[in-house]
């Protein structure tokens, strides 16, 4: 779990963005000044805030024998400016004076000998390209403005307290006064907060606040007219505290979920096949399911909307087969919502209704590429680049990952370029902000230079998680799986895991884990739960500890899962994408919808946050895309395998809301066998075991839970996923566990 606010050393002033530029300078002279009046705007203290320092800081913590360290950058790379080390601790430093901008430039390091190292700066995550290498990047902000930036904020019960660090600008202007608003649910609160002002301290109090997501807006200006960039500061008060180990997310793919306002429909697409055209969902309609507990009864604590920005109106062709933009991957305006899915207030609507309801919003945020028809190719040609075709002959979507194109009319980015990658930085941060979004869903991460990870996630931690509220960032690396001997994935769980970090995203779709059990385990029965419970635990072993993985079994790039069940993977009629071809139909016995309980409710049991494909819940059919992206049923559409296979995976759903450890315990593996897995989520005093029955007849299985020390030595375990609330004696810590065929079971101490 990536920290909401990331501790750095002094070099942090280098990656902030352009509010939070170098520490006020601590010998400024106090003259005199007021205490703020409480009423939400301050005029000072009892004494002058500090004038704040220009210029950049630059620190590097030596190691071995070095005879000296300076440092050259992008204003003139032949000189190079000593950093020095006058106390002999280790630490050596130097101030730079540059001009407002981002900068790119090295550590260089001279060894005994001679010998010179280049090195990046390991205390600044932002990074820059100057002549086409990778440098640190140092961020200058402008000093002739006044600076506050965040020093701890606290979130208690209905309210909260924040501290800043307020300092004058370079030229010595008075702080003309200091104000804060509150911002609940698109609008400002008429009670403003509290602010307190002494010198260089501001103190920011709320009281008697709605639960929900406020964002604490702080501002200040100067005697001269110069103003502060605010300082954002979102938060929730909810009785609970969120963690991100809590999200059941649910991908909502806008245009196929429910259609809320047919008004703006486009109606058929000339050119277009059936089944890659608009069908008519739109933001309204995933409002209006927010609001009738759709995504309530199956525990769902954050949405994914596939891209909503404005997307060409071009029909392009897929072997001869007509696709329009329905799926929104074919961006043509940056900061537009799409007419076709809705307004802005449709959007507003959408994440309001969401936040009441403690749901948070991951907007689908393309990075790698624009569709031949955006603004930014027009105005900024430079900005873009074109390659081969990626998995064509000799263009490997990994081997060829940055220098491969999806299709001709989707050109690349080039994050080697600074301006357009500052500029979609700043497109993200519009969105984050605009519409009160808790996050991304990061589309081909490893498409796009690993700069682009590490930059975007260090301007949202600075922007919006001063308040410790994580921004949630889920990558997409599509990775596959190179069979059972697990020393053949680690380039598959090493390229995932090296886009994860503090500095970088918080968690990762887990392909690995996707492809080694999904239809290997699941829909075939290639491989048994021994297979599963080994990859589940290489997972564990292979990701950034602190990773929140998403585990899925059904995604909108992938045939549905139902179908894979029913068909089995190695039927050319479940990776059929086109009517012509013939196409899976629904299944016409129980197996398969009983495969998908059992899939789904293990996915809902396992560490990380997992991934609900809409349709999986009630067992939506499908092959290839754009087969497996139907238009979803409402509950009146369903069959009766279908709302049973919904009844099923809803309380699974709900229990993982409800019980702490299948959300935040560690896995503790019990028994596995061929045809049964048996695991605990533990966390402090708590367990939940989980127990399931892949095969198709009844199995009994004996489990010692004396590993399980939260699990008493003697007594009873209910089935809290059976409708009659089976039981389940312990004895002498052992209980045996009898299953019928293709079931699971959740057992906890009694409620």
């Amino acid at each position: 779990m990536r920290p909401a606010v990331r501790s750095t050393l002094a070099l942090a002033a280098l990656a902030a963005v352009a509010a939070a530029c170098t520490p006020p300078r601590p010998d400024a002279t106090p003259d005199g000044g007021n205490d703020g009046d409480g009423g939400g705007d301050g005029d000072g203290g009892e004494t002058v805030a500090p004038i704040r320092a220009c210029g950049a800081p630059v620190a590097y913590r030596g190691t071995g024998t070095i005879e000296s360290v300076a440092v050259a950058g992008s204003w003139d790379w032949a000189a190079r400016t000593p950093l020095t080390d006058p106390d002999g601790d280790g630490l050596y430093t130097a101030d730079l004076d540059l001009p407002v901008g981002v900068h790119a430039y090295k550590i260089v390091v001279t060894r005994p000998g001679g010998n010179v190292e280049w090195l990046l700066d390991a205390t600044n995550p932002y990074r820059t390209y100057d002549g086409g290498v990778e440098n640190s990047g140092a961020r200058v902000a402008d000093c002739s403005l006044p600076l506050l930036e965040v020093s701890s904020h606290t979130t208690t019960g209905a309210g909260s307290e924040t501290h800043l660090r307020l300092a004058r600008a370079a030229g010595g202007a008075a702080i003309a006064g200091v104000r804060a608003r509150l911002v609940f649910e698109g609008a400002d609160l008429a009670t403003a907060p509290t602010v307190t002002v002494a010198a260089g301290d501001v103190t920011v109090t709320t009281t008697g606040l709605t639960p929900g997501k406020h964002t604490l807006v702080v501002e200040t200006d100067d005697a001269a007219g110069k103003a502060a960039l605010p300082v954002r500061i979102p938060f929730w008060i909810e009785s609970e505290a969120f963690d991100w180990r809590d999200a059941l997310i649910y991908m909502v793919m806008t245009d196929r979920f429910r259609n809320g306002n047919p008004a703006n429909d486009p109606g058929p697409t000339a050119g277009a096949e059936a089944s890659a055209d608009y069908l008519g969902g739109d933001l309204r309609g995933v409002t209006a399911a927010i609001e009738d507990g759709t995504f309530e009864q199956l525990g769902v604590r954050a949405l994914w909307l596939s891209p909503f920005v404005e997307n060409t109106t071009d029909v392009e062709q897929e072997n001869g087969h007509g696709v329009t933009a329905y799926h929104g991957y074919w961006p043509t305006r940056a900061r537009t919502i799409d007419p076709r899915l809705g307004t802005p207030a449709d959007l507003d609507a959408l994440v309001t209704a969401a936040h009441r309801r403690g749901i948070r919003v991951l907007m689908d945020y393309v990075i790698n590429h624009v569709h031949a028809d955006h603004e930014y190719l027009a105005a900024h040609p430079s900005w873009f680049r074109v390659g081969c075709t990626c998995g064509e002959s000799n263009c490997g979507w990994t081997e060829h990952r940055l220098d491969c194109s999806f299709h001709p009319y989707m050109p690349d980015v080039d994050w080697t370029n600074r301006e357009a990658g500052e500029q979609m930085i700043a497109d993200a941060l519009w969105w984050l902000e605009r519409y009160d979004l808790d996050g991304l869903r990061v589309d081909a991460v490893k498409h796009v230079e690993d700069l682009a990870i590490g930059n975007l996630a260090t301007r949202i931690n600075e922007t919006f998680e001063g308040g410790n509220t994580e921004y949630f960032l889920l990558g997409e690396t599509a990775m596959g799986w190179n069979g059972d001997d697990v020393a053949a994935n680690l380039s598959e769980y090493e390229t995932i895991s090296r886009y994860v970090g503090p500095d970088a995203l918080s968690g990762q779709f887990d392909f690995v884990l996707y492809h080694a059990t999904a239809y290997r385990v699941w829909a075939d029965d290639a491989r048994g739960m021994l297979h599963l419970d080994y990859w589940t635990r290489q997972s564990l072993a292979h990701y950034p500890a602190d990773a929140v993985m998403t585990p899925f079994v059904g995604s909108h790039d992938s045939e549905r899962l139902l179908s894979l069940a029913d068909l089995g993977s190695a039927s050319p009629l479940v990776h059929h994408k086109w009517a012509s071809q013939g196409l899976p139909g629904a299944p016409t016995d129980d197996e398969p919808y009983q495969r998908a309980a059992i899939a789904l409710t293990w996915m809902l049991s396992v560490p990380g946050a997992p991934l609900l494909y809409y349709g999986d819940e009630y067992g939506e059919h499908g092959g290839a895309d754009p087969d497996n992206r139907h238009m979803w049923k409402t509950p009146a559409q369903r069959s009766a395998r279908e709302a049973a296979l919904h009844e099923r995976v809803a309380r699974a759903g709900r229990l993982r809301r409800e019980l702490a450890p299948m959300r935040r315990g560690r896995y503790v593996p019990l028994t596995v066998t061929e045809d049964v897995l048996t695991f605990a989520r533990v966390m402090g005093n708590q367990a939940v075991v989980i127990a399931v029955n892949r095969a198709g007849s009844a199995r009994s299985v004996e489990i010692d839970l004396t590993a399980v020390g939260a699990v008493a030595v003697n007594g009873v375990l209910v089935d809290r996923l059976d409708p009659g609330a089976g039981t389940v004696t312990v004895s002498g810590g052992r209980a045996t566990v009898n299953l019928g065929a293709r079931s699971a079971m959740v057992l906890a101490a009694p409620p």
